[in-house]
């Protein structure tokens, strides 16, 4: 994706990255200026420029959160020690780690401006990355969709706007993704009194038609809601445009004296000073988060939902958008829930699996009888009866063996439908019961199926050196490995599970293409926790 920016054309962009919730880097050139913004599955987490007076040290002096001193202390002990400026501002004491978060959300907020404002020649391009590392330090405070609202309501060309609208006579409908639906933003009064009116019945220009306000305002408000996603065209044909009726004389109003229109632009995020004590309720969010986060994995699709086995396909529609609205991924932009952004991402993800699961009544039959193959029998009521006394309690019996092996032949199933919730149930079933060259088998399935949440990796990373540590001889584990830590950014690991694979086989194709694509020279392996480096931000 590339191209040349317009006026109204970045929201266009930045939407097509956002709802598809693409990962990597966003570039955009004009004449010398080159300025980026990365991408984490459709958020933006930090932005940079190599124009002098956009750097994160200048843009805080010239804010007023760091003095020219300190800047010039900091930027020595950069040069000196070969470190990011972030990194040395803590280690100088002049930033909590918190507010280090909102100095970089508040650098990030001003080179967006720059690129909104730009004036001239410029051009974009997108570059997708295969993970979800992003090069620099992580911004977790800046919502992507009040970005897209600022930059739409810098439009102000109202012929842009209506271009961008497309067929007025298209039916509207509230966002059917609850991670769209439910974002966190601050909308304008109008876009409220927008959403107000959509239900699914009508179109682009009955809402104009419906609401007292001028036009150009709602076709903007319209604009902004599409590009963030919580509104989107219905399925369906575009309504047919109403018969030209003459227009009735209405008897002349009495003037208004002149009103200021309402300032709709957000304002720029502000560094506090200290984070504010959580409150009783935000301490309780952040509890049922940690609670709901621990048990996911023990719960089946039913009960993480919340609803009975009987529950309608209504009812279990309802549960996953209470639930999803609860714990959207957008929570973490409150300073109190910054740390818990991966569990939540983790809940929500889970959610939507269950919700797809049990949406369709062919996959909520498997699941339902895959319940029912796990369950423990009962004991005979005849045997009951025949005990003397109460025994004490029978632990729940392990999967026979046969059992076992045919569930790891289902999740491998599951892999291939990407069903990877339901394959991981399976598997950690089976693997306690399985010996020798099936348990390691079904290991082998399980990293792959951890590899699908970027949140469980490490658990990937620990059953693959389990399969290491009992058969040390074991090709794939290693191959596994080093395609796990190259995705991760740690080439020296990743080259170093490459060779170790290519010494037990020699003929190995995998490995013997890792390493004449590596070159001759690796770099040492690089020091510090695999998720640390993985993710950035550990």
């Amino acid at each position: 994706m590339k191209g040349t920016l317009g006026e109204g054309v970045l929201p266009s962009v930045l939407r097509e990255l956002y709802v598809g919730r693409k990962t990597g880097v966003l570039r955009f050139t004009q004449g010398p200026a080159r300025r980026t913004i990365h991408f984490v599955k459709g958020s933006i987490v930090n932005a940079a420029s190599d124009v002098p007076a956009e750097h994160l040290g200048e843009v805080l002096v010239r804010l007023g959160r760091l003095t020219r001193a300190d800047a010039d202390r900091a930027g020595e002990a950069v040069r000196r020690e070969q470190k990011r400026l972030g990194a040395v501002l803590i280690e100088l004491g002049l930033f909590s780690q918190d507010q280090l978060g909102d100095a970089l959300a508040l650098h990030a907020h001003e080179i967006l401006l720059r690129i909104f404002e730009a004036s001239g020649e410029e051009s974009y391009e997108f570059e997708p990355a295969e993970n979800e590392v992003a090069q620099g330090e992580f911004t977790l405070k800046l919502s992507t969709g009040e970005i897209i609202l600022d930059a739409v309501r810098r439009v102000r060309d109202p012929d842009v706007v209506r271009y961008a609208l497309g067929d007025i006579d298209r039916v509207l409908t509230l966002s059917s993704d609850p991670l769209l639906r439910f974002q966190r933003i601050n909308l304008s009064p109008t876009d409220g009194y927008i959403l107000s009116r959509i239900d699914g019945t009508v179109s682009t220009r009955e809402v104009m038609q419906l609401l007292s306000l001028p036009a150009e305002d709602v076709q903007r408000s319209l604009f902004g809601l599409l590009c963030t996603g919580i509104v989107e065209p219905a399925a369906g044909p575009p309504k047919a445009p109403p018969r030209a009726v003459p227009i009735r004389p209405r008897p002349a109003a009495p003037p208004e004296p002149a009103r200021p229109a309402p300032a709709i632009v957000p304002a720029a995020p502000v560094v506090p000073v200290a984070r504010p004590e959580a409150s009783p309720d935000a301490q309780a969010k952040r509890r049922e988060i940690v609670e709901a986060y621990e048990t996911l994995r023990s719960k089946n699709h039913f009960e993480a939902l919340g609803i009975e086995r009987t529950a309608t396909d209504a009812q279990v529609k309802e549960a996953y958008f209470r639930l999803a609205k609860r714990f959207h991924p957008d929570t973490h932009h409150d300073p109190n829930m910054a740390d818990l952004r991966d569990k939540l991402e983790t809940v929500f993800i889970r959610l939507g699996e269950a919700y797809e699961v049990l949406r369709n009544p062919r996959s909520r039959a498997a699941h339902e009888s895959e319940m029912a193959s796990r369950a423990p029998r009962a004991p005979a009521p005849d045997a009951r009866a025949a005990a003397p006394k109460p025994e004490p309690a029978v632990p729940v019996p392990a999967l026979d063996p046969a059992v076992a092996a045919q569930s790891v032949r289902r999740a491998e199933k599951y892999m291939a439908e990407e069903k990877y919730w339901d394959a991981i149930q399976l598997l950690e079933a089976a693997v306690p019961v399985l010996e020798g060259k099936p348990k390691q088998r079904a290991r082998l399935v399980l990293a792959r199926a951890y590899t699908k949440n970027p949140n469980w990796v490490h658990q990937a990373e620990e059953t693959l050196h389990e399969v290491v540590r009992d058969e040390p001889k074991n090709v794939e584990a290693y191959l596994a490995l080093g395609q796990l830590y190259k995705a991760g950014g740690l080439r020296g690991r990743s080259l170093s599970m490459f060779r170790k694979a290519l010494e037990l086989k020699p003929e190995n194709e995998e490995a013997q293409a890792e390493l004449a694509a590596a070159g001759p020279e690796p770099e040492a392996t690089e020091p510090g926790g695999f998720l640390k480096k993985l993710f950035g931000r550990r």
